[in-house]
């Protein structure tokens, strides 16, 4: 049994994560550390959690807390990570990773000093959905995959809505930021590869004070193959949609499972032939962020590297960093992916 100690008690962490790990058999929240003493209290109390800290360093201090949760702000990660990494605590950091690249570099270089393991939360992955997808996938259902369509958008994402997230000096960015690195992680399961190259029309320009809010991004694989990601915090047609072209047909599935909603049939698959054909794929919702956890964990306790690894946090954000460039060039970038 893994031991956390939670780095912010935002929504995330009160709605999905701690009752995730309330019902995982080898995760326990024992400890917590946010600068607002009301929020301390308020989710101490909800969830029984009686270790509360106000300072960063008296949460890496607590001995009970053997792996670090780390929900805070994206312009915090990199000083918590190294910081939780030189106390010798494990590491799950949600995305993304860092503010760029070098970021996740230092980051990785702390962690591997240290011998500690670190996981990144890429949830989505974990769902019965996605799950199924891959399986389809890799059953080879559809032929060879060629190309990943997906759009992901959320309505009225603004500084009333969702606080920091729209803030570009505590989260680096808008949608580029906070979903774009879902989908590029999506890309690169269901395509089984990584990314060697972007194109991206980026609106507005990012700057040190303003977030853009929508993005249209290709990006070219390593494989050969390719994908197209629209994502946005104005909605743009559904709030998620994404479609996989094979060489014998393609899959389709519109929405994204929500949180705690176990052992329900969600929106199915649709698996499309010869452009005419086209039949239903049913599949078991599981909660996807219980899931993740318990993934880390058994890692962790068998002394594996983690199966989101803070090495793949580190490449997704230098896609996340290509997007960016090519936004504000015009031009293709490769993709940096060296450590």
């Amino acid at each position: 049994m893994l031991r956390f100690g939670m780095c912010g008690c935002g929504g995330f962490i009160e709605k999905g994560v701690l009752p995730a790990m309330a019902a995982a058999d080898n995760a326990q929240a024992v400890a917590l550390f946010d600068v607002s003493a009301d929020r301390l209290k308020q989710i101490g109390d909800q969830f029984s959690i009686s270790k509360r800290f106000e300072k960063y360093e008296d949460l890496l201090a607590c001995d009970e807390v053997n792996v670090v949760y780390i929900a805070s702000p994206n312009v915090f990660h990199k000083d918590q990570v190294i910081a939780a990494a030189q106390a010798g605590k494990h590491i799950f950091c949600q995305k993304p990773m860092g503010m760029n690249a070098q970021e996740c570099r230092e980051m990785l270089a702390a962690v591997e000093i240290a011998g500690v393991k670190m996981g990144l939360g890429f949830c989505f992955r974990y769902a019965g959905a996605q799950e199924k997808a891959k399986e389809l996938l890799d059953s080879g259902e559809i032929g060879h995959p060629v190309t990943f369509h997906m759009s992901f958008n959320f309505h009225g994402y603004t500084p009333e809505t969702v606080g920091w997230r729209c803030d570009a000096k505590l989260a680096g960015g808008g949608a580029i930021m906070d979903l774009a690195p879902h989908m590029v992680d999506l890309a690169c399961f269901f395509l089984d590869t990584t990314v060697e190259s972007v194109m991206a029309y980026v609106n507005p320009e990012k700057t040190r004070t303003e977030i853009e809010t929508d993005a249209l991004i290709i990006l070219w694989m390593a494989n050969g193959t390719s994908a197209l990601l629209d994502t946005s915090f104005n909605l743009r047609g559904d709030g998620a949609y994404y479609r996989i072209v094979g060489s014998r047909g393609e899959l389709q599935r519109t929405g994204i499972d929500a949180w705690r909603i176990n052992g329900k049939t969600g929106a199915p698959l649709t698996i499309v032939k010869s452009g005419k054909e086209s039949r239903q794929v049913d599949y078991v919702i599981h909660e996807y962020i219980e899931k993740e956890l318990v993934a880390f964990c058994g890692a962790v306790e068998s002394g594996g590297e983690p199966p989101v690894s803070g090495r793949y946090g580190c490449e997704i954000q230098a896609v996340i960093d290509a997007v960016f460039e090519s936004g504000k060039t015009g031009r293709r970038i490769p993709v940096d992916c060296t450590y």
